[in-house]
């Protein structure tokens, strides 16, 4: 005696894989086509971006010795002063014969 559900049920099963495929081969397909063209974009994007970073490099560069030329200034003055200060106090004392 057959199931009166059989065709139902073959239905049912035939209706669930159709929904599977769907659910998984679409998401499937758009994440492969995504990464594909993200590549694509990647290779497009590393020359602008290789620029950008030399230009970036050439302003730290200049900012650098631009920072280091100043700052070197008040610290030489410093330098400066200590040795004319403590070669005054040695003279001064071997001036007064200490």
């Amino acid at each position: 005696m057959e199931n009166p559900f059989a065709p139902w049920r073959d239905l049912a099963l035939v209706w669930l894989i159709f929904w599977t495929i769907l659910f998984v081969a679409i998401p499937g397909i758009v994440l492969y086509f995504a990464q594909l063209y993200l590549r694509r974009f990647r290779r497009w994007l590393r020359a602008p971006l290789l620029n950008a970073q030399l230009w970036a490099r050439r302003i730290e560069q200049g900012t650098q010795r631009t920072s280091a030329r100043v700052a070197n200034v008040p610290i030489t003055l410093y330098a400066l002063g200590t040795r004319l200060h403590i070669t005054a106090r040695r003279v001064w004392r071997f001036v007064l014969g200490e």
